[in-house]
């Protein structure tokens, strides 16, 4: 943020809070947004989220407030120059889906503010604040969760199953840096639970079908959260279903597209909640004195049509846990 605007707004005070208003002679607010998905297939459920969430605090896209959008289309290896190129376009402040995202924007700038949506590690390990309550640095955000939850997802599986998994199967990309995190948790996850658990990794779609070739015959499988499989979701449920592999996902729109089930944070209400930082840094707040905050809001959905079709009942008392069920 330019001086001269965080001077106007600290001067405006409570009616800046109130309503922000284009100024005569002043630019426009910036923010910058990178995404590692697709655009075409992403927008409903995350930035027009946000950007309705900024037009109710007043913030008007196209008159006082540009928004620069980068989408990695499912290729990580595109974050650092996309993070560049918004850095270059200096906004006012930054906004970024998940971890991988994160340490791209955290690589080329450590002034402007970053808000982070979507980071599914803690955010101190992987040095992105100091502490939770007070980040210190340009960083802060909204985490996943407070804990990675693949012993939830062990759960709900056992019970859709009506036995304990034993061979289990854990998808990740290894291109996503919150990766070894995510398999650390479900390695003790599935400990726990005496079961046994294999790493299949897939940096690219291509790399899908050979996945499932190493998959299919496990008891069940879990998917990390990653970009590039939320965009490849639909093809997901489709090898699942012909491998006949009972899966379960971190993110709910792939049970519209035939997964399974999903148990995870509920991602709009996170877009809704980071409009907020958003609003509060563009009118003078500091990032390194916004904690970070993990979700409010968790969500279950199961499709009972795949579970018709793998052979499983839902229990009555599973189903009445869901969310969303999709018969």
């Amino acid at each position: 943020m330019s001086i001269g605007r965080r001077a106007f707004l600290g001067v405006l005070g409570g009616a800046a809070v109130a309503r922000p208003a284009p100024i005569w002679g002043q630019a426009p607010a910036r923010l910058g947004y990178l995404s590692g998905g697709r655009r075409d297939t992403n927008l409903a459920n995350t930035i027009d989220i946000l950007r309705a969430a900024l037009r109710d605090r007043g913030w008007r896209p196209g008159e006082n407030l540009v928004i620069d959008e980068r989408w990695a289309s499912g290729d990580s290896s595109r974050l650092p120059r996309l993070a560049r190129e918004l850095v270059e376009q200096r906004p006012d402040v930054l906004s970024c889906t998940g971890t991988t995202e994160t340490r791209a924007l955290q690589a080329v700038t450590s002034t402007i503010p970053i808000v982070f949506l979507q980071v599914a590690v803690d955010p101190v390990s992987a040095g992105f604040v100091q502490h939770i309550a007070r980040p210190g640095r340009n960083i802060t955000g909204f985490m996943q969760s407070p804990q990675i939850l693949w012993g939830k997802r062990i759960e709900l599986l056992t019970e859709i199953l009506g036995r304990q998994p034993r061979r289990l199967a854990w998808l990740g990309n290894p291109g996503n840096t919150g990766a070894a995190e995510n398999w650390a948790d479900a390695q003790a996850a599935a400990a726990r639970v005496k079961s046994e658990v294999i790493r299949v990794e897939a940096r690219s779609a291509a790399d899908l079908e050979p996945a499932f070739q190493i998959i299919k015959g496990r008891d069940a499988l879990l998917v990390q959260f990653d970009f590039l499989f939320a965009m490849e979701r639909h093809r997901l449920a489709d090898l699942a279903a012909k491998h006949r592999i009972p899966a379960i996902y971190s993110y709910r729109q792939v049970i519209k597209e035939g997964g399974l089930m999903s148990y995870g944070p509920e991602t709009s209400d996170i877009f809704q909640r980071s409009a907020s930082y958003v609003d509060r840094i563009l009118k003078g707040a500091n990032p390194a004195e916004l904690p970070a905050q993990a979700p409010a809001k968790f969500e279950f959905a199961i499709n009972l049509k795949t579970a018709m079709a793998l052979g499983l009942t839902a229990p009555s008392t599973v189903v009445a846990l869901a969310d969303e069920v999709i018969e």
